[in-house]
């Protein structure tokens, strides 16, 4: 199964794709309650990450293209990214956050952040299939994908879930919990890394 770079053009859709495999995540379920709220940030969430991956040459999609899959990715050295940098790449705001969302987000997110290899390090930012394309090894292709950019580079790759469900199919990549984390009540985060060059 290949992997490929996304183009600009197809942002949006990867974005909408990565909004839907996330829609039950416990973390963004916590944060956002109500269905409909949550699916605008998670667009606009998606939309920002993978902007960001984009600027750096670390956006990827299956050759299916975005509607089945995407993953955005900081290679080696480009992490972390410019004050500026996040900025251009956040889009406008869907709306007024709930000031519960901001204050334990960016919480959350400083705490996550200042977790990563002092190293030089693949950072898995975001990965995600279509709900309709799960268990057919779209995720496993992405997954395979960044852990072969990170062997040839010689770095360890990092990430973080806080959906429980994925920590087996990530320890089936080498990856190992490093920390959990928790915040203001939210359900746990686990930072994960490979023990060794991917």
């Amino acid at each position: 199964m290949k992997v490929r770079p996304l183009l600009r053009s197809e942002l949006k859709t990867a974005a909408e794709t990565l909004a839907l495999a996330f829609a039950s995540d416990p973390l963004f379920v916590h944060f956002l309650p109500r269905a409909a709220r949550r699916a605008r940030w998670l667009r606009w969430f998606h939309m920002r990450a993978l902007r960001e991956s984009f600027a750096v040459d670390g956006a990827y999609t299956l050759e299916a293209g975005p509607e089945a899959g995407a993953l955005g990715i900081y290679p080696p050295g480009a992490w972390p990214p410019s004050l500026l940098a996040e900025l251009r790449a956040w889009p406008l705001p869907p709306g007024l956050p709930t000031w519960s969302f901001v204050r334990s987000g960016l919480h959350l997110e400083k705490r996550i952040h200042a977790l990563h290899p002092p190293a030089p390090h693949l950072y898995v930012y975001v990965l995600g299939v279509h709900p309709s394309e799960k268990g057919r090894g779209r995720g496993g292709a992405l997954l395979r994908h960044a852990a072969e950019l990170a062997k040839t580079a010689g770095v360890v790759a990092h990430l973080e879930t806080a959906n429980p469900d994925n920590l087996s199919l990530y320890r089936r990549f080498g990856y190992e919990v490093e920390v959990e984390v928790t915040s203001h009540g939210g359900p746990p985060v686990w930072t994960m890394s490979t023990t060794g060059p991917a």
